[in-house]
């Protein structure tokens, strides 16, 4: 369920019964309007994983993980698995929730909401309301008739099962009747299961590396493993492994998205300890991490993080780049903007809009235009507007949006156009085709009386104002072609494979027509001895190649969106 990311109120409390369940509700629903709670509870059966929402006086929507099985179940079966867990020990974190936050979490789990039966909390906790109601009515019976000692005993009995929900479990009397603070986070060891084919290896090497990865997991936030399973298939002196692992998580998607980096990342940098302990070479051929039932592999992970670049409008004017999974909101949003800006009198010629970030964006945009008001102005009208729709883009996307750089280039109108226009301007009437006629006789008898004078320094200066308006426009497109190939050659060398990305120098000259370009970039090789996945032993000569061939490709593709020619002319390729 998609539920606000808040602290909890209690976080890690371990329950053994549905009256310690029950008051650590009550304490939640005292302090709002409604709550959540987020259960991990094993049985004979199976581990679950479970997330209830409700209000003060009924459960809302729940939804069940069976982590062996990756079932989920939605509504009134997970509303009876929780029941049946309730006589086992449980861990248990509560949020509260004011009513606003309430009705937002039914919105936004409509679907669940919807398949969930609204059981009272009092037929959810229905065995202990039941208990406690005699309690408290016996110690009131027996008030008005002992003043002295009856009556403070039951007083001084009835808190002792209430306090150990809420105070984890210190009192003396409470231990005797709890066996189960074991179990604070995630109950028994974690399973380490080997499969071997074509021949086996010493057990010892592959305890020693799922001890590592356990190591590694116990510093990542909120991530329990339960299970790792590696699959060796040992042939012609070399191990091919599968890793797979399985985990749990209450933390933020965020949270979730970093821990599943990090273990990918750890099973590479431990497979050595399988070549120094059983003296068998190692290649990771597939790696999965499974958190809370949602598998994820590396190049699942490269997808999710991939920006696109493209052309936002039909005729190319508007170019965008920013993460795949936005774009739709961003091009909306290039798109109100420059018509903003258009309809105040500012034509937009070109306009590049890079979007950085994952979790914040930061918006940059280099803009070529004509304008008849001075630069100040114009770029003030563009900072106003970007501005206010990066708010209003914010509210809808719930993401924190700034606006960066704006550097906007001022193209005054090209007497070249005017002089095509001119000419390709269809002859209306008979009068007009006269007056073009007479117009290009008094030309070149202007061009002969010149001539005869022997004046011939306008032909130089017609030509000099011919080339400064080719280049003024050239550079239009120069700078932010160059810029867009900056960011794309960035995102294709973070993916390339076998290396880590650290930084790109790129220098450009312009000759004519032509920009030639020499770029310089650095990795750190992620492999130490050829040990690291099925792109162990690959030469560094293969590794240049691939990102000469990366950075040629994006430079062809830049080029011709740009409508230039962007030739590498060097390329300097460091390899750590």
């Amino acid at each position: 369920m998609k539920l606000p990311t808040k602290q909890p109120l209690k976080e890690n409390i371990v329950v053994t019964s549905p009256e310690e369940l029950q008051d650590l509700v009550r304490e939640a629903l005292s302090q709002s309007s409604g709550a959540f709670m987020k259960i991990f509870g094993r049985d004979s059966k199976g581990k679950y994983y479970v997330t209830v929402l409700f209000d003060r006086s009924k459960v809302l929507a729940a939804e069940c993980l069976l982590v062996d099985e990756k079932k989920d179940l939605v509504g009134s079966e997970a509303v009876s698995v929780l029941k049946s867990l309730m006589k086992n020990p449980m861990v248990v974190d509560i949020y509260t929730l004011d009513e606003l936050e309430t009705k937002l979490s039914i919105a936004d789990n409509v679907d669940v909401y919807a398949q969930t039966e609204k059981v009272p909390l009092s037929e959810l906790f229905g065995v202990e309301v039941a208990e406690t109601v005699p309690v408290t009515e016996t110690a009131v019976e027996e008030k008005p008739a002992a003043e002295t000692a009856p009556a403070p005993t039951p007083v001084k009995e009835e808190p002792k099962p209430k306090t150990p929900a809420v105070e984890k479990v210190t009192e003396t009397e409470s231990k005797a009747e709890k066996p189960a603070p074991a179990p604070k986070k995630v109950p028994k060891e974690p399973e380490i299961v080997v499969n071997f084919t074509g021949g086996k290896l010493p057990e010892k090497a592959f305890k020693l590396y799922a001890e590592a990865l356990l190591k590694e997991a116990k510093r990542i936030k909120n991530l329990d493993i339960y299970k790792i399973e590696f699959d060796s298939n040992l042939a012609e002196g070399v191990a091919y492994l599968n890793v797979r692992i399985y985990g749990t998580s209450d933390g933020s998607s965020r949270d979730i998205e970093v821990a599943e980096k990090r273990m990918l990342h750890a099973v590479s940098k431990h497979a050595p300890i399988i070549l120094r302990e059983a003296e068998v070479k190692p290649i990771v051929k597939d790696v999965a991490v499974i958190i809370n039932g949602e598998e994820v592999k590396p190049q699942e992970i490269v997808d999710r993080e991939k920006k696109k670049t493209g052309k936002v409008t039909k005729d190319g004017r508007i170019t965008l780049s920013v993460l795949e999974e936005v774009w739709p909101y961003f091009s909306a949003y290039a798109r109100t903007v420059i018509s903003e800006i258009e309809r105040s009198g500012i034509k937009v010629d070109k306009a590049y809009f890079d979007v950085k970030g994952r979790r914040e964006f930061e918006i940059n945009l280099y803009a070529a235009v004509k304008s008849t008001l001075p630069k100040d102005e114009v770029l003030a009208a563009f900072k106003t507007t970007l501005n206010r729709h990066a708010k209003e883009l914010s509210r809808s996307i719930n993401k924190y949006i700034t606006v960066h750089t704006v550097e906007v280039e001022e193209v005054s109108p090209k007497s070249t156009e005017t002089a095509a226009v001119a000419t390709t301007k269809p002859v209306s009437s008979t009068k007009a085709a006269e007056i073009l006629a007479k117009k290009a006789e008094l030309e070149k008898e202007v061009e002969k009386l010149l001539k005869e004078a022997g004046i011939d320094e306008l032909a130089p200066l017609t030509e000099e104002k011919k080339k400064e308006a080719e280049e003024t426009a050239l550079k239009s497109k120069i700078e932010p072609a160059l810029e867009a190939l900056k960011a794309r050659i960035h995102n294709e060398l973070k993916l390339i494979p076998r290396v880590t990305f650290k930084w790109l120098k790129l220098n450009h000259e312009v000759k004519g027509n032509k920009v030639f370009i020499d770029v310089e970039a650095s990795f750190i090789k992620e492999s130490t001895g050829g040990l690291f996945g099925s792109f162990s032993g690959v030469a560094d000569d293969r590794i240049k190649q691939d990102v000469a061939e990366t950075i040629r490709r994006v430079a062809k593709e830049v080029g011709r969106e740009y409508g230039l020619v962007i030739n590498v002319r060097k390329l300097n390729v460091i390899l750590r």
